[in-house]
């Protein structure tokens, strides 16, 4: 009885890992078949974690006295911004800015506070 050999198919950058493939005679998996057995070494990867990144508290604008400290603190940046160019596109981005770090500062001012107190950096 004629018997049929068979692959084990392995990708390109595996190939390096494989180690031994040997037939084992005397099982029988199929007719005409033979057992196949390959010995790979994989090494286990890193996996990677991402940084954990706080949330900010958005739904502090939505307090009054939270919203109206945020409209101040926008204002006074931009009393204070240097407008450079005319274009409107440079405009919009500064703008941005200076509400995104005004949102920043009022989202986090409170949670800082708090958890420096016990190691005495109170603002």
């Amino acid at each position: 009885m004629k018997s049929t050999v068979d692959y084990i198919r392995v990708r390109q950058e595996d190939k390096a890992n494989v180690r031994n493939v040997k037939v084992i005679s005397s099982e029988e998996c199929v007719p005409k078949h033979k057992l196949l057995v390959m010995d790979t070494w994989f090494k286990a990867r890193k996996s990677w974690r991402r940084k954990f990144q706080p949330r900010g508290r958005v739904w502090k604008l939505k307090e009054e006295k939270t919203c109206e400290e945020y409209r101040r603190m926008v204002r006074h940046k931009v009393e204070e911004a240097t407008w450079k160019s005319l274009r409107v596109n440079d405009h919009w981005q500064q703008m941005k800015g200076l509400m995104m770090e005004t949102a920043q500062d009022i989202m986090w001012n409170d949670k800082r506070t708090t958890q420096t107190q016990g190691n005495m950096l109170v603002e």
